[in-house]
């Protein structure tokens, strides 16, 4: 009997101290509190030790070994898809509805990755991934090698496939399913562009899948592969308007389309882009990025690229147009939308955008002649409006003007002809706007020599193009006064030196007017006319000139060289 006594009293403490360890492990869990002391204490009072906890790694192995199951599910998947496709090349049933089965069974499991993500991750991803990869053979099995899908209908299983992972996404704002689908969708349509070589169809779909993204992304729920799809969108436009507007014809394997499907599609891109720029940045005011900025580029350029080699004057007019009209737009977002201080970046992006439309719209839709003066009148409206407002960036805008203007304008080929080849005739009245432009710009300019460099760089432009018109408009004057009134027969030693003087004369007057009206950049230009004039006495006057030409060419410049420091000399 004391022997059973003890017995018992023995197992009834080791039931205790079961029992206060059971309870402690409970609380802790409760609580979410460790159950170190708890089990301390608990083995302390019974008598026996506990076992120690698993180490890291062993917990590791544990999780580990739960993705198994996962791997083994997305195995079976796997084996379902194909379990699809050996019933379907049975023939007991047809294929197009199994295929059709096949497609909705991709989608389910979709819709299965979505729904279990908050719960595990892993599991959502290895689900979504492994509907991807049943969708995309099996479009491409179904089309090129079966042919029981047209490239029409492909696109739209991967436009809508992409739609669903977009919705299904939309609740929890996910990020890696919409990168899988999205991925998977445009590997496969760039697939399917290769082997079936239907472009209308797929660049459709890939244009589609970019306007997706944008809604999305514009309703507040930025994704990041955003670039991956602009980039093949803009891919499959490149690659349309080569091989349908290219020089030596569309390729036989292709369809060819007609000039109005060609300009559609690239304008589609850029509405696509340029709506979904324009509304994050002019209607949600969001910081721009630098890849928005690329990507509007692009579809600017894709489109008038593919308007004009489409050899439709019409659509190239309205275009040009669109282009005049978005310019207005960007100017009302530099002076009005964004004027916070914050906003700074996207008002000089919007700046920039307004002044390349605009030369773009305007040389495009006018005559050159119309161009010209249409450009030196914005010039002038945007350089009044600027040192009204105290806005350098406006000023900016007038030098880009003046500058569209003289290339538009035969300033260039008559000045080049004025001052290093035959002496030209009358000049055109489009190029006596320019020089007026320019040489109004010049005085307009602030007389302020502690002002950065960085803006008296803005004024440069017009002195430059001032300059050299001068010199070009005195060459041919000088030389029609002293061929009408001294009978001069002109020559190639008589002109060089005629070029010389003129070049010593401009630049010892660009020397007087900076130290008079304290113009820092005037100062720098006559010094790159003195470097010009070095250059052209080695040039042209040592090759052509004789002895009478080299006297006067040397002495106007030895002249200038001890003239134009003296000029100079008061700081400025």
């Amino acid at each position: 009997m004391p022997q059973v006594a003890d017995d018992v009293g023995t197992l009834l403490e080791e039931l205790l101290g079961r029992l206060s360890k059971l309870e402690c492990r409970v609380s802790a869990l409760e609580t979410s509190r460790p159950v170190t002391s708890c089990a301390t204490s608990a083995a302390s009072t019974s008598g026996f030790e506990l076992p120690e906890p698993a180490s890291e790694g062993l917990l590791r192995i544990g999780s580990a070994a739960g993705m198994v199951p996962v791997l083994g599910k997305a195995v079976l998947a796997m084996a379902g898809a194909y379990l699809l496709r050996a019933i379907a090349e049975s023939g007991t049933i047809a294929r197009l509805p199994m295929v059709l089965a096949a497609i909705a069974y991709a989608g389910l499991w979709m819709a299965w990755a979505v729904r279990i993500h908050r719960r595990d991750h892993f599991a959502s991803a290895t689900y979504g991934t492994t509907a991807t990869l049943i969708l995309g053979p099996l479009l491409w099995e179904a089309t090129v090698r079966f042919q029981l899908l047209s490239a029409n209908s492909a696109a739209i299983v991967v436009v809508a496939f992409v739609v669903l992972v977009l919705v299904l996404a939309w609740h929890s704002n996910l990020q890696m399913l919409p990168w899988v689908a999205t991925l998977a969708s445009i590997a496969t349509a760039w697939a399917l562009i290769l082997a079936t070589h239907k472009l209308v169809a797929l660049t459709s779909a890939l244009l589609l899948i970019a306007l997706a993204t944008e809604i999305t992304t514009c309703l507040g729920h930025r994704l990041s592969l955003w670039a991956m799809v602009a980039v093949a969108a803009d891919a499959a436009v490149a690659l349309f308007i080569y091989l349908m507007t290219g020089s030596d014809g569309v390729p036989s394997s292709y369809e060819p389309s007609s000039g109005i499907m060609i300009s559609l599609l690239t304008l589609c891109l850029l509405g696509i882009y340029g709506g979904g720029i324009a509304t994050r940045s002019f209607g949600l005011r969001k910081r721009i990025t630098n890849f928005e900025i690329i990507q509007a580029i692009l579809a600017f350029v894709l489109a008038y690229v593919s308007v004009e080699r489409a050899n439709s004057d019409s659509a190239v007019r309205l275009l040009g147009g669109f282009f005049l009209m978005l310019s207005l737009v960007c100017y009302w977002g530099t002076l009005l939308r964004f004027s916070d201080q914050d906003q700074l970046r996207n008002r000089r992006v919007s700046g920039m955008w307004a002044v390349v439309l605009m030369i773009a719209g305007t040389a495009i839709v006018f005559p050159a002649s119309i161009g010209v003066l249409l450009l030196c009148v914005l010039g002038m409206a945007v350089l009044f409006l600027g040192k009204r407002r105290s806005d350098v960036s406006l000023a900016w805008h007038a030098s880009f003007y003046l500058a569209a203007a003289a290339v538009l304008s035969p300033l260039p080929s008559y000045s080049t002809e004025a001052l290093a080849g035959l002496v030209p005739g009358k000049p055109p009245w489009t190029l006596w706007v320019v020089v007026a432009f320019a040489v109004l710009s010049c005085l307009l300019a602030p007389q302020r020599p502690t002002e950065p460099w960085t803006r008296r760089l803005v004024w440069l432009t017009p002195a430059v193009l001032a300059s050299f018109s001068i010199a070009a408009l005195s060459v041919v004057g000088l030389h029609f006064f002293l061929a009408t009134h001294f009978q001069f027969q002109s020559n190639a030693a008589r002109l060089a030196g005629l070029r010389t003087v003129i070049t010593c004369m401009l630049a010892l007057g660009l020397g007087v007017l900076a130290r008079r009206y304290k113009r820092p950049e005037l100062r720098g230009l006559a010094y790159v006319m003195v470097g010009l004039g070095a250059i052209k006495l080695m040039l042209e006057d040592l090759r052509v000139g004789n002895a009478s030409s080299l006297v006067i060419s040397f002495v106007f410049y030895g002249l200038i060289l001890i003239l134009l420091p003296r000029c100079s000399r008061q700081e400025l």
